[in-house]
């Protein structure tokens, strides 16, 4: 399998199974682009989106979880981006037969990835300091 993106340890937020949630995300976007590759990209998006919406709902509860555990002051604005996450993916999935493989590569790798190493990293110091898993 073809490595669109790979996992850099400066995406690591400090706790070990929010990185592999988060390692994960990144593993769709390799399937999807490998898929893109292949030529079997429709095949393949309905399964992806599918599972990128039930990934918003547990990845998101887990990490606000943890975010109110460990006193994160914006806890608030990062639940706002959360939900317009899971609001604009849910809306791909709701027009799959619109949304090429394409469309779906370059949602996730601008938005997931920029949450991911900006967003998600201004909560890391706040794990750090309560001592995370």
């Amino acid at each position: 399998m073809t490595r669109y993106v790979t996992w850099k340890p400066a995406y690591s937020v400090g706790h070990a199974t929010l990185d592999e949630q988060h390692r994960q995300i990144l593993d769709t976007i390799n399937d999807l682009y490998n898929a893109l590759d292949q030529g079997d990209d429709r095949r393949t998006l309905d399964r992806l989106l599918k599972r990128l919406v039930q990934y918003t709902k547990t990845h998101f509860a887990l990490e606000e979880s943890v975010m109110r555990e460990c006193g994160y002051p914006d806890l608030k604005s990062h639940q706002q981006l959360h939900e317009s996450l899971r609001q604009k993916t849910i809306g791909l999935q709701e027009h799959a037969t619109l949304v090429t493989g394409h469309d779906l590569l370059g949602f996730l790798k601008e938005w997931w990835l920029t949450h991911i190493q900006e967003e998600d990293q201004r909560y890391s110091p706040y794990l750090t300091a309560s001592v995370a898993p």
